[in-house]
């Protein structure tokens, strides 16, 4: 199964939710990948982010954006986009990709880029949420529920 998360730039939240989930979820079955609607391929993630990031225990520091692509898409068994806007571009490069926002609330992860530590914060803490939701519902029989106290307050 491959899973890719999709957000603008590729910098911030699609990476830290790509690696992430490979942290928490464990599996070998499962290939995690993302993408940027307006992404510049090899663009590194922001200063900003790989800070918070590390804070919570994620490298991000080996990422290079990707751009959101049709064969990004059809290569893709799940998308996940930050906002709707990801989702919307996703369908107009194929109208039958399965793709939804990654909070199950369908509600979006706003972009913290060009913000303040808090706001990169609030962000991963909504996708640490998602992520281990959406993880949980790909794989009932195991728990990703094990709190990261990094995260924790």
């Amino acid at each position: 199964m491959r899973i890719v998360f999709v957000c603008t730039g590729n910098i911030c939240r699609s990476p830290y939710a790509e690696y992430l989930a490979r942290e928490l979820s464990g599996s070998t079955d499962i290939e995690f990948a993302s993408a940027g609607i307006i992404a510049r391929a090899g663009n590194p993630p922001s200063s900003d982010g790989v800070a918070v990031a590390a804070e919570l225990g994620i490298d991000l520091t080996p990422h290079g954006a990707s751009p959101l692509t049709p064969q990004v898409v059809a290569t893709a068994d799940i998308i996940y986009g930050m906002e709707d806007e990801h989702v919307e571009a996703v369908f107009e490069l194929d109208p039958q990709a399965r793709v939804e926002l990654l909070r199950p609330d369908a509600r979006g992860i706003p972009d913290p880029y060009g913000q303040d530590h808090q706001a990169y914060l609030v962000a991963y803490r909504l996708i640490e949420e998602a992520l281990r939701r959406r993880l949980e519902e790909l794989n009932p029989e195991r728990s990703s529920t094990a709190e990261n106290p990094k995260l924790a307050g």
